[in-house]
């Protein structure tokens, strides 16, 4: 099989790094870390170039000399490769229950943000209504003041 890898993080490599063959995907991200002398914790991706059915699996290097894999998490995912779509029965549902927008980024408080940025915005508009009443009361007031104390109209 044809694979071909990249590194997500903490470099985030635009482009697919490197290119080959081999049995699984396993051996070919094993081999991937140990010919571009990957640092322990560095993190990767591995498709597999098969066409529009292709596996992604992400990894992280647990340990070098010998080197050692484990499966990791993925962190951001690239909008030219996005991830494999969820099951029917739980759209945009990640691990843990966490929802997934586009490109694979956490969506952050979905309808409690809107209702967040909504009570911002009503917030604002109130306190610039009452900046503007209490300007407005201390003309009035000061024009009441010069009329009734010193006859100036």
């Amino acid at each position: 099989m044809r694979y071909a890898a990249r590194r997500t993080w903490p470099d985030k490599i635009k482009g697919w790094e490197y290119i080959s063959e081999a049995e699984d995907m396993e051996a070919f991200a094993l081999m991937f870390a140990e010919d571009k002398h990957l640092e322990a914790d560095c993190e990767f991706v591995v498709i597999e170039k098969a066409g529009a059915e292709s596996e992604i699996e992400f990894f992280k290097v647990s340990r070098t000399q010998p080197y050692a894999l484990i499966t990791a998490e993925p962190r951001v995912e690239s909008a030219s490769n996005p991830a494999p779509a969820p099951a029917p029965d739980h759209p945009a549902q990640g691990k843990g229950g966490l929802s997934f927008g586009r490109q694979g980024q956490p969506m952050d408080g979905g309808a409690e943000a809107i209702a967040g940025v909504w009570r911002a915005m009503f917030g604002n508009a109130l306190f610039f209504g009452k900046v503007g009443a209490t300007a407005m009361l201390i003309f009035v007031t000061i024009i009441f003041l010069a009329k009734w104390w010193f006859n100036a109209w």
